[in-house]
């Protein structure tokens, strides 16, 4: 009986202060390095979370929603080309002549079921004037919105435009594009009465 506590003792050791393990791979770099696909039920990280050294890079690991529930992992030196979790892309959309700062409807062919589309800022090439006597400050209507299955584009001074001498306008859209498996969208209708303050039914996030 002694001899077989002393074994056990004996390996428990071994493995203790070999410290790396590797699984298709003779050299791992960790505690645990995996050269190929991985499931687990749980995940557990190192507390406090340890800071990549200057040759090591980084990979966004993202859960996605059930009944789909799978995790994934995003690093863009692997596929350069492939959309990110949060992607920023600009376009520049020049209006019809013959009204010159009208955009009624862009498609921009992004796929609305996979991701969520913001306008973060934007940009017009050509002053806007008003025909009344009134100093009047044009507001845009710019928005995007989802039809179909993909995000579409509005930019408008509704009301307003360049002056005909002007050349056509050019609106300049930043879009931030988010994977709708890493962000979440949240729709609520409120309706102030005839009261001019109001509150959220229920917070929408918290």
């Amino acid at each position: 009986m002694t001899k077989i506590i002393s074994t056990i003792l004996f390996m428990s050791t071994t493995v203790f202060m070999s410290a790396q393990v590797g699984i298709n791979t003779e050299k791992p770099e960790k505690e645990l390095t995996v050269n190929g696909t991985m499931k687990t039920s749980g995940m557990v990280f190192k507390k406090p979370m340890e800071k990549l050294g200057a040759s090591e890079n980084y990979t966004f690991i993202i859960k996605s929603p059930v009944p789909e529930n799978k995790i994934t992992a995003y690093n863009d030196s692997f596929v350069p080309n492939s959309p990110a979790p949060i992607n920023i892309i600009q376009f520049k959309i020049a209006c019809d002549p013959s009204d010159k700062d009208w955009v009624n409807e862009f498609d921009t062919k992004i796929n609305s079921k996979k991701f969520l589309v913001v306008i973060s800022s934007f940009g017009f090439t050509q002053p806007i004037r008003t025909n009344t006597a009134d100093w009047v400050t044009p507001v845009p209507q710019i928005f995007a919105y989802s039809t179909g299955t993909t995000w579409k584009l509005k930019a408008d001074y509704e009301g307003f435009s360049p002056a005909s001498t002007l050349p056509t306008g050019e609106w300049t859209l930043n879009l931030l594009v988010y994977d709708r498996s890493y962000a979440r969208e949240v729709n609520s209708t409120q309706d102030m009465k005839a009261s001019t303050t109001g509150a959220a039914a229920a917070p929408l996030i918290q």
